[in-house]
């Protein structure tokens, strides 16, 4: 669990040192993108997220998960490295194909499924935002001041080599096996067997259908706030940080004050409501904001009820 907290914290310090620029980066194009270019962009990388998913879940079980750590590792950053060379919309969507490889929150959640039990499963998932809130405020910090001493291209193209050299050794080193299916067994594994066992299942249902309902709006309202909302209010990389600290912030205090409380006198699924209302009226919030300091109050609330949300369905999911 530590080393998976390690590996967790590396991924998200270059993922925060890249969404800290990724902003100034779409801006600095041969020609203006829209916010309907930018949703192509997002629709195109989640369709190829998909399709590696696919792929990802039966290597994991045939070679392992630390085969598909360090697969995800060398994509993701050959990925941001990419970035930095972008200038144009036809570099930003063809470089989304990239992100086929781009598993490690997935990975994470089935390598953490292998080494808890079904009743700590939960605290576990949100265990992993404190390494996530470390992130937050260190990789925006870091991603600022090395654009800032050098240049928005020139950071960017660095955290690509930054998490290659940072997760890579970590995850051949030091994260143990724990699992794999014989291959004989995994050779009957196929994609149209999914739908079957979906089928079968009303709880994995249930639980896939909260899942997408919680990730389309995730992504609608991060497509509105990041690239239309805050370039409004955004002025340079300090308050792109100041964002980022605010969801640092956010998750801390919801993993070391609020949930500690309110698991004690709330059921999982109450829980799960709570947070679904936070979602609501965060995302309803954000239609009227004006103001920075307006977005920094709704990043803060919705930040955290999307993390006790997604941690809640995945319990259900891995269950």
């Amino acid at each position: 669990m530590f080393v998976l907290c390690l590996v967790f914290g590396l991924w998200h310090f270059a993922t925060q040192w890249t969404t800290t620029l990724l902003s100034f980066l779409q801006w600095d194009t041969e020609e203006v993108m829209t916010i309907t270019d930018l949703g192509y962009i997002q629709a195109f990388g989640s369709l190829c997220n998909a399709f590696g998913a696919l792929a990802a879940g039966q290597l994991a079980d045939t070679l392992g998960a630390q085969s598909m750590f360090l697969l995800s590792a060398v994509f993701t950053a050959v990925y941001y490295s990419g970035i930095s060379m972008a200038r144009s919309w036809y570099s930003f969507f063809f470089l989304q194909v990239l992100r086929f490889g781009y598993q490690l929150d997935g990975t994470a959640e089935m390598y953490l499924a292998t080494v808890t039990t079904e009743s700590e499963r939960t605290s576990a998932l949100m265990r992993l935002t404190i390494p996530q809130a470390i992130a937050m405020f260190f990789g925006p910090i870091v991603g600022s001041k090395v654009a800032a001493w050098t240049s928005l291209r020139t950071s960017q193209f660095i955290v690509g080599f930054v998490l290659a050299g940072t997760m890579i050794p970590v995850v051949f080193f030091l994260l143990p096996t724990t699992h794999s299916i014989p291959r004989l067994a995994s050779a009957r594994l196929r994609p149209q067997d999914y739908w079957h066992m979906i089928s079968k299942n009303s709880a994995l249902k249930e639980g896939l259908l909260i899942r997408a309902l919680l990730i389309s709006a995730y992504v609608c309202y991060e497509m509105i706030s990041r690239n239309f909302l805050l370039r409004n209010y955004m002025h340079n990389t300090n308050e792109s940080a100041y964002v980022l600290l605010t969801m640092a912030g956010s998750l801390l205090a919801v993993q070391f004050i609020i949930m500690p409380i309110v698991q004690r006198r709330a059921s999982p699924k109450r829980l799960l409501q709570f947070s679904l209302v936070g979602l609501f009226f965060s995302y309803l919030s954000a239609a009227f904001a004006n103001s920075f300091e307006q977005m920094l109050i709704i990043t803060a609330v919705q930040t955290a009820a999307y993390a006790v949300a997604y941690a809640e369905s995945s319990t259900q999911i891995t269950t």
